[in-house]
């Protein structure tokens, strides 16, 4: 069954209002025909966590939703000289590798921002009461006329002609569209919170950049934010009995996090105990979708179409580019008069590869480890810290830098090249089937346009 594109409109809704499902708002309000609806769960809109990474191609589609200039108000731009990231030995605080905060306008001024601020310059793209809060997604039900969606509250919403499903790694959308597909517990918890400055100034050692202290199971993030912040962002291996059962950024003591850092140099145990107070967060993953459609009527984006659990510390950046394709495909396909298929196939076509290639990494990642460990395991502990070094310069190597600097924007003209050139030589194909059957030469201009 294929779904026709309605000349006057066509019927949206974005189910979650994350910076995914804010990037994906902004960039289908930019077409006219679409109507568009949005739901969240949450009873006010807020960001739970401390920081969140901004990547080169993070920034380009911050630029592109027209939220950049608000977040570059909130820092002051080096000039080449200021450490923007380091990767340190967590076990003895040896520096591994560095790198230096970019002065082009076209890099983000910083690595990391509150997540709060990100969200912020998001929502001044977007008219607030477009938002429809305390909506928690129970179901959806599809029929000839549209997707419905029920919602905890008792209301239903719809038929909609599409659905799409930005509610995040335990989407509902995403369980309706694939409920043979499961997420399962890491085995690790995330510890994150923000401290004023203050709180760690008589530590020494802390580098004045973002900063990753690694161990050869977990590791330890560190950061100066804006405004006298400090942020603390952790790995801990807990047993499943233990991890499984931790809720979504629940209150912890300082007393249960401080012994998964035992191991830690003095800098960062020191740094460890500072807090009285964390947020756990247990984490979850999943293999990678088939796809990231569902037949004519529903589309996955962000963490809903790509379960990775925050693997590469880009999860906005991906998000971010699968609202710019899903809308760019949609504005394609209407000015073409094609039906809503062509445009998820594009979408799906663009972006399942891309999560395809960024599991392979992920797989990579684990096989260096196994290869690591194989090769320097032994009891003495300098071959720890060699398995940490080798680790780090395998796995956050510039190899992998293609990851924060992809361009979806010319992947997606790349795609529109290739898609008008088969158009076009399917028309000509169709002339010259016509010209065949009536024992006509093609013109020359049929020629030519193959040519």
């Amino acid at each position: 069954m294929t779904v026709p594109i309605p000349e006057a409109s066509l019927r949206i809704a974005v189910v979650g209002a994350g910076p995914g499902g804010l990037a994906a708002i902004i960039n289908l309000l930019r077409l006219p025909f679409v109507n568009l609806s949005v739901f969240d769960q949450a009873t006010k809109l807020r960001e739970v966590g401390a920081g969140i990474s901004i990547n080169q191609n993070t920034w380009r589609h911050l630029q592109l939703l027209g939220a950049a200039e608000e977040i570059e108000g909130y820092t002051q731009r080096g000039d080449g000289t200021k450490i923007d990231g380091e990767q340190r030995n967590g076990r003895t605080g040896e520096l591994l590798a560095r790198k230096y905060q970019s002065v082009d306008p076209n890099a983000p001024p910083r690595s990391r921002i509150e997540r709060y601020k990100l969200q912020d310059a998001l929502l001044s793209q977007v008219p607030r009461d477009l938002i429809q809060l305390s909506k928690k997604l129970t179901k959806l039900s599809e029929t000839p006329a549209g997707v419905k969606l029920d919602f905890a509250d008792g209301t239903s919403a719809g038929p909609f002609d599409l659905v799409v499903g930005a509610d995040g790694i335990r989407s509902v959308v995403r369980q309706h569209a694939f409920p043979e597909h499961k997420l399962s517990y890491t085995g690790k918890v995330a510890y994150r919170t923000l401290i004023p400055q203050s709180a760690v100034a008589h530590i020494k050692g802390i580098p004045p950049a973002s900063t990753f202290w690694h161990t050869t199971k977990t590791h330890v993030y560190t950061d100066l934010l804006d405004n006298g912040l400090f942020e603390i962002a952790t790995r801990a291996l807990v047993p499943e009995d233990e991890g499984a059962k931790v809720s979504w950024g629940q209150k912890v003591s300082k007393e249960q996090v401080i012994p998964h850092y035992d191991n830690y140099c003095e800098t960062i145990r020191q740094i460890i105990a500072a807090p009285d107070e964390w947020l756990e967060f247990a984490l979850f993953g999943g293999p990678q979708l088939e796809s990231v459609i569902h037949g004519d009527r529903i589309a996955l984006l962000g963490d809903a179409s790509h379960p990775l659990s925050g693997a590469f510390g880009s999860g906005a950046a991906f998000a971010f580019e699968d609202a710019y394709v899903l809308a760019q495909a949609l504005s394609y396909t209407h000015s073409r008069g094609d039906d809503l298929s062509e445009a998820l196939r594009l979408y799906d076509e663009v972006r399942s590869p891309h999560y395809k290639n960024l599991y392979a990494v992920l797989n990579g990642f684990a096989d260096n480890v196994k290869e690591v460990e194989a090769a320097y395991s032994t009891a003495d502990v300098s071959d720890e810290d060699t398995i940490i070094a080798e680790t780090t310069k395998r796995n956050w190597s510039g190899a992998h830098g293609w990851i924060y600097t992809y361009d979806v924007t010319n992947v997606w003209a790349d795609r529109v090249k290739l898609e008008d050139a088969v158009r076009k030589l399917a028309s000509v194909s169709v002339q010259d089937e016509v010209y065949d059957s009536g024992k006509q030469q093609a013109p020359v201009s049929v020629v030519a346009a193959v040519a």
